[in-house]
């Protein structure tokens, strides 16, 4: 499995570049020319600066789709499908591989009124307080199923879809649904929106024999060590957590563990050249 995973993170890497390299020059010109903030900065600190904002903002759909393919050497491709209707809704959609997985559903869970109700579930569980009189949050893979009533309070005639990080069903069946960033350090003000998300999604899901996590590629505060989030305040820790090593190793396939992932990972960086050739394109854009 080792060669899989060297050609899909090499494909996905090579598919990367060539979308920051399309308009990187464009996009330092324009910082450049506009933004008057950071004009006290030297060109290639303002290039380096322009190369991180592209970098995050086109990076998750490549590792979306690493994660995804990884997946599919676990646990095969027609339990990592695409379109995850767990339902057998009837839809229109098309498949297309190259685009991310989304959920077909007949609950419209865009509706206020359900966003409400799950905020307000959100509310009842959500830790509070400080010291021995802290409550820890109480919304985990077992209270979450007393939301399935809005499943059915809110379907429609309607047929919707919702874009998910990564979904698959695993050796059990149970369709697992995820929520994947980076590091997994947001703020205050949109951690509620992710947890809600998430919900709404096993709400549009249907289906008793789902599980929900809030994933990270990797552990913020290092391997090994106890995660901290603002999450934790609307999820129930671990529970309903997969953090770096435990996310990787929950869609490794068998013989590939966390250690050698990371191994597979920096030889493929290093095989394609990364770092020579985005230090390249900085350069020829100054230049």
């Amino acid at each position: 499995m080792k060669k899989e995973i060297n050609e899909i993170i090499e494909r996905e890497f090579e598919n990367l570049l060539l979308l920051i390299e399309n308009d990187f020059i464009n996009n330092y010109k324009r910082k450049k020319e506009t933004n008057f903030l950071v004009s006290e900065l030297d060109d290639m600190m303002t290039a380096h600066l322009v190369f991180v904002s592209s970098f995050e903002s086109k990076s998750g759909n490549s590792f979306q789709k690493i994660a995804r393919e990884i997946a599919k050497l676990r646990y095969h491709p027609q339990n990592v499908p695409q379109i995850i209707n767990p339902n057998n809704i009837r839809h229109d959609f098309i498949e297309d591989e190259n685009k991310e997985q989304f959920l077909v559903t007949n609950v419209n869970i865009d509706k206020d009124e359900l966003k409400g109700k799950i905020s307000e579930f959100m509310a009842s569980k959500t830790s509070n307080g400080r010291g021995r009189e802290r409550k820890e949050c109480s919304l985990d893979q077992d209270s979450i199923k007393d939301l399935l009533y809005l499943s059915e309070r809110y379907k429609d005639k309607e047929t919707h879809c919702k874009p998910v990080d990564l979904a698959f069903y695993d050796e059990n069946q149970f369709l697992n649904i995820m929520e994947i960033k980076a590091g997994g350090d947001l703020d205050s003000s949109n951690a509620p929106a992710n947890a809600e998300k998430l919900l709404r999604i096993y709400v549009g899901a249907n289906n008793l024999n789902t599980k929900t996590y809030f994933a990270t590629l990797y552990n913020k505060n290092g391997d090994k060590n106890n995660w901290s989030g603002i999450m934790k305040k609307y999820l129930k820790y671990p529970d309903m957590f997969l953090i770096g090593e435990n996310f990787w190793n929950k869609i490794l396939p068998s013989g590939v563990d966390y250690t050698l992932f990371k191994k597979i990972y920096r030889e493929s960086i290093e095989g394609i050249k990364l770092n020579d050739r985005l230090n390249l394109m900085i350069k020829k854009a100054v230049c």
